[in-house]
């Protein structure tokens, strides 16, 4: 800029200075009515834009993208970049990955050469810490938590009504799925997580939340036939183990269904889904532990066994909070559907490194039963997309035919 008009129009500019920038390199990129100014001097100088005066020097900007001379414009330029949600949705979905993978094989290690067989105990250990750390980011401001939503009001009652049965699956979910880890090999159990469409399915259509459609179907007998023959195939084939395997995935299905009728559209942050739904799952863990596993941790010194390598359990606590959060947020920044996808590419990608890494042992049938499997989840997941937006097509007609019968009144 110049600090003498060249004519009346230049000085008529919003962009037009009264100072002399002389020793200042000053560039000015205009989009939409908005600018952006950028500096690379420590002087500061005034500027008068559409009539108010503005103070910029060489770290400050007004709107838009900063100078990174410090970690806060970097923070600044990420979170104001167009892309940014695609960011979010990749960082979560990595760290998901990396995080519930590294817990599984932490897990079958603890139970498995730790000797440490108490699965609700170890389960419970990361529903603490994502309790505590809950509280602790809410107490320090860094998240906040309300107890309206909406028009509801989250009283004592309402919390045992709605609450409470959601943590009681979860609780059910948790415990049964790591006791398998007992029972069965880590390649074995990714390959019974196939069948969870069907099962979700089955669960979904008796609470009359799903209808069914013969691509659907399709899809999920197509699952079953693979699915039977890995079990078919595995070597070390233990009852047990696919029964809890089987009760773990019926229960995580009636959760979600439990969720989306006792909820509806109720929508939670992430700390603050943590922070509401965590005490439910520990008050049932805690009844299972009394139950069934207090008297044996008690006389084989389970303490004892924890004393024994405690950053191992303390990287479990943590572990299993990241994975809960990072759950969260991997369907609230994707879908439900691509969670979903997500999740059988990370299976396959356990099974994998199972063998390749940890020896374990699987069959050509195994092989043979997991790949019409996943066959099986890609017919279904295509018949799941057409019905959607089948579902978006008939909301949109209905909303338009509303509007046309609105304004012809």
């Amino acid at each position: 800029f110049n600090s003498t008009p060249k004519s009346p129009r230049a000085k008529n500019s919003p962009f037009y200075s009264k100072t002399q920038v002389s020793d200042t390199h000053l560039c000015s990129h205009s989009f939409m009515g908005r600018a952006v100014f950028s500096m690379s001097s420590a002087r500061t100088d005034t500027l008068e834009s559409n009539g108010e005066r503005l103070k910029i020097s060489n770290d400050a900007v007004v709107g838009g993208v900063r100078n990174a001379s410090s970690f806060q414009d970097i923070v600044h330029n990420i979170s104001t970049s167009p892309q940014f949600p695609v960011l979010k949705a990749v960082f979560f979905i990595t760290a998901w990955a990396i995080t519930s993978s590294s817990l599984i094989f932490l897990n079958k290690h603890l139970m498995s050469e730790a000797h440490f067989h108490y699965p609700m105990i170890l389960c419970s250990m990361g529903v603490v810490a994502s309790w505590t750390i809950s509280i602790g980011l809410i107490s320090a401001g860094v998240a906040t938590v309300s107890r309206q939503k909406g028009q509801t009001q989250i009283t004592a009652r309402w919390y045992a009504a709605h609450i409470l049965p959601i943590g009681m699956f979860a609780a059910l979910s948790l415990g049964f799925g790591n006791y398998v880890y007992l029972y069965l090999s880590v390649s074995f159990i990714q390959m019974l997580k196939a069948c969870v469409p069907a099962v979700t399915l089955f669960v979904m259509f008796c609470a009359g939340l799903e209808r069914l459609d013969a691509k659907v179907l399709t899809g999920v007998a197509v699952l079953t036939v693979g699915t039977t023959l890995s079990a078919y195939g595995e070597i070390d084939f233990k009852w047990i183990g696919v029964v809890m395997m089987v009760t773990s995935e019926f229960c995580e299905a009636i959760r979600m269904a439990v969720l989306q009728y006792l909820l509806g559209n109720l929508k939670f942050e992430l700390i603050e889904g943590l922070y509401w739904f965590s005490p439910a799952s520990l008050i049932c863990l805690f009844v299972g532990i009394m139950w069934l596993e207090m008297p044996a941790f008690v006389s084989e010194n389970g303490f004892g066994k924890i004393m024994e390598a405690p950053g191992l359990y303390i990287c479990a606590s943590l572990l299993g909070f990241c994975v809960n959060f990072l759950t969260l947020g991997v369907i609230k920044y994707t879908s439900g559907l691509t969670f979903k996808v997500l999740g059988q590419a990370k299976n396959t990608a356990i099974i994998l490194i199972s063998v390749l890494v940890f020896g374990s042992q699987i069959t050509g049938l195994q092989i043979i039963g997991y790949t019409i499997s996943m066959v099986g989840f890609y017919v279904y997941q295509m018949a799941k997309m057409e019905q959607q937006k089948a579902m978006e097509s008939m909301n949109i007609e209905m909303r338009n035919s509303s509007g046309k019968n609105g304004s012809e009144r």
